[in-house]
């Protein structure tokens, strides 16, 4: 069969380029990683860009799993010269606002950080497992937009961040978000110790989608650790999450532990901790600034820690005119 998915437009042209090329690697690997490795064209049809590939007739749990790619909008078969539109049955286990009501400056595309998740889970040795045991971490966090992501999946979520205030804001909005919904959870605090002194504190929000499913134990998390990402190992039980997607902050210097680090440096002391953290088959998707930080040492860090890296085709693309984005992906054998 024949298929054709519908991308999302983007106002901004240029971009809109880039999110193309994103497109089609997302479909490819995950395609692949269900058994189904098929060449993904990209074609234009009345003045929208579709991504075409053919396949044997998707099964549910397929087509499951692609209606969780970030850059499709609607799926079709296309039968006989016409084009019939295909049920999404993306989990949406809260609602899609959920990453994309919190602005702020300097934000990632939230878009662009689902589409990384897609592509780790395609790498991973994770594809199969239920949405509800899948944990995802980021740790470098930020205000949580990788978690609200994860959650929306149906997926738990963890982040560790050393920015108090954006922990804070993160925390806040995820209180407002789940009263205003009059969505069902606990909310908790407490402190961790790394090295036998206090290294963090943890909110841990504990919800679910419906009041039965909250009743029945059947519930997601979210954990917002206040801490340094170099302690990662200490934070967080050694293989304890799935996958590992985060943005390396795109300036010149990153903060830790009160103190300016470089990026390679912050990443260098944190990455053998992000190792210990994945359980094996698990995968670490890192985007970063080029004009910064270089592939070539991000790969160089990940190998070091015990990573292997995964290959992929180019994903290296404009953002704005300080920015020249990629990802490197790395497996924990």
């Amino acid at each position: 069969m024949k298929y054709a998915f519908l991308l999302y437009p983007h106002a901004n042209i240029r971009y809109r380029e880039s999110l193309k090329a994103l497109a089609v690697e997302e479909l490819r690997m995950t395609l692949a990683a269900l058994g189904r490795e098929s060449e993904v064209k990209t074609c234009e049809m009345g003045g929208a860009t579709f991504l075409t590939f053919d396949a044997s007739k998707l099964t549910a749990r397929d087509v499951r799993m692609l209606s969780q790619l970030a850059c499709v909008y609607v799926m079709f078969t296309m039968e006989d010269g016409q084009m019939v539109p295909m049920e999404s049955s993306h989990p949406d286990y809260v609602g899609e606002d959920l990453p994309s009501l919190l602005k702020y400056k300097g934000k990632t595309n939230e878009m662009f950080t689902d589409t990384m998740m897609t592509m780790a889970l395609a790498a991973s040795d994770f594809m199969p497992v239920h949405d509800s045991q899948l944990i995802v971490c980021d740790p470098m966090a930020g205000r949580g937009t990788t978690l609200m992501l994860a959650l929306r999946r149906g997926y738990h979520g963890v982040g560790v961040e050393i920015g108090k205030a954006d922990v804070k804001e993160a925390c806040d909005y995820m209180t407002r978000y789940l009263e205003f919904h009059k969505i069902k959870h606990k909310k908790s605090e407490s402190s961790l110790t790394v090295k036998g002194k206090l290294g963090g504190r943890e909110t841990k929000f504990v919800f679910s989608d419906t009041a039965e499913h909250f009743k029945d134990g059947d519930t997601r998390t979210l954990r917002m650790i206040l801490g340094d990402t170099r302690d990662t190992a200490a934070l967080l039980k050694p293989e304890s999450v799935h996958l590992m997607v985060t943005d390396a902050p795109y300036g010149v210097q990153k903060g830790t532990a009160g103190k300016q680090d470089s990026i390679g440096g912050t990443l260098g002391a944190a990455m053998e901790g992000w190792y210990t953290a994945l359980k094996r088959g698990g995968v670490l998707a890192i985007s970063f600034n080029t004009y910064v930080t270089k592939r070539e040492q991000i790969e160089t860090l990940c190998e070091k820690a015990g990573f292997e890296i995964v290959k992929t085709n180019n994903l290296e693309h404009w953002v704005e005119q300080a920015i020249r984005r990629d990802v490197v992906f790395a497996k924990k054998k």
